[in-house]
């Protein structure tokens, strides 16, 4: 977009109910209980005795749903997939424009640390990665400052989260009542805990982010890696399918499920087994019905909730920030703004700004239309770097 005496050469925007910028991290989680659930399935019709190709349904062509595919189909089953969108790859979601310099993510972005399961990934195809590094820039009652202990203060509140696991579970708003830190480093992470994890301070869990900071230890999960050629790549390879054992059936919403011990309906599609690998907030939803209800598992779905994400990216003529003196940037932290949080394309240098809305600052947005939504970026943003929403 090119606008009149404005340095914004065009901008993307992602609005919804989407998971956490650390989706992609949670992609070894996801293997293994993909790996559990199809073992079972493999058991099961491997036990059998069958003159024909056992079959299975999977419903959801994100990750989970291409992993399962892709064990099942190695087993020798013969794999249905169902996707309601008009492409695979659910919450990564890459798209490439000749007009812009790296590909941009829409989705998911980082690779989070070093998942055993990924990086073997990473290395068979290749892939050139790089971790997101720099300054840390805080801005905050028009003041912009360098801020690189924001994450030293986190590590301060990591180090007693990991050590708060009770009985009943508790909100992290709580726990950070009950630490002894000083107020600065208090607030710094909440607002951390619902930004990362598009969540209420007073709703998330402790023992989640207990596991979740345990497992990020493990991995170095709290360096965000980014893939040079596209998070994209990632998907290609867990789709490279034989058409004879895999077949991929897109703009195919299912509305109606039905099943017993060997036999499984998704609309007209049939199969002996299935699995499905839906989005929290589609199974919610109610618009898939399952003939028997699966009573005890919508129960439990429904005591789970899923935050709110708005995500906008900018592109630029130039990297302006630099002329005024933030250079070596990766995150722009923007208290009290409707965009608190911004980061770069490093390791890669482009004009590029990301800003991200999660948790409460947005749960007005994801209600706004588009043109609110980049009027509020480019405002926050403004606000941020103390320029004239004309400057930016």
């Amino acid at each position: 977009m090119h606008g009149k005496g404005t340095k914004l050469a065009c901008q993307l925007l992602l609005s919804g109910v989407v998971l956490p910028p650390q989706a992609a991290a949670t992609i070894p989680n996801t293997t293994r209980t993909i790996q559990l659930f199809t073992a079972l399935i493999i058991s099961r019709l491997k036990g059998k005795e069958s003159s024909s190709m056992q079959s299975v349904l999977v419903i959801g062509a994100g990750l989970a749903g291409l992993a399962a595919a892709g064990r099942l189909a190695k087993a020798g089953l013969h794999v249905t997939i169902l996707e309601a969108r008009d492409r695979i790859g659910g919450r990564v979601h890459t798209i490439r424009d000749q007009r812009l310099p790296i590909p941009i993510e829409l989705g998911a972005e980082f690779l989070h640390g070093k998942p055993r399961e990924i990086w073997d990934l990473v290395q068979d195809q290749n892939l050139i990665v790089g971790s997101l590094e720099g300054d840390n820039w805080c801005s905050e009652n028009h003041t912009v400052k360098k801020c690189n202990d924001f994450w030293p203060r986190w590590e301060r509140v990591a180090a007693q989260l990991k050590r708060a696991k009770t009985f009943p579970d508790r909100a992290f708003s709580e726990f950070v009542d009950t630490i002894k830190l000083d107020p600065e480093t208090k607030k710094s992470a909440i607002e951390f805990v619902q930004g990362f994890n598009a969540a209420r301070a007073d709703m998330i869990s402790v023992q989640y982010l207990a596991n979740a900071q345990e497992t990020a230890d493990r991995i170095s999960g709290d360096t965000p890696f980014r893939v040079f050629a596209g998070l994209d790549t990632i998907v290609q390879f867990f789709s490279r399918f034989d058409s004879n054992e895999v077949e991929i059936h897109l703009n195919t919403p299912v509305r109606e499920i039905e099943w017993s011990s060997c036999y499984v309906r998704a609309d007209t599609f049939e199969a002996e087994k299935a699995i499905v690998t839906l989005p929290l907030g589609v199974l919610q939803s109610g618009n898939v019905r399952f003939m028997p209800a699966l009573k005890e598992k919508d129960a439990a779905a429904r005591e789970l909730v899923m935050g709110h994400v708005v995500k906008v990216v900018l592109c630029f003529h130039g990297a302006f920030w630099e002329e005024r003196g933030l250079t070596n940037l990766s995150f722009i932290h923007a208290r009290g703004e409707k965009f608190p949080t911004w980061w770069t394309t490093r390791p890669i240098a482009t004009p590029i700004l990301i800003g991200w809305a999660g948790g409460p600052p947005a749960e007005e947005l994801a209600l706004k239309g588009t043109g609110f939504i980049l009027n509020a970026a480019i405002q926050s943003l403004a606000n941020a770097l103390k320029l004239s929403t004309r400057s930016v």
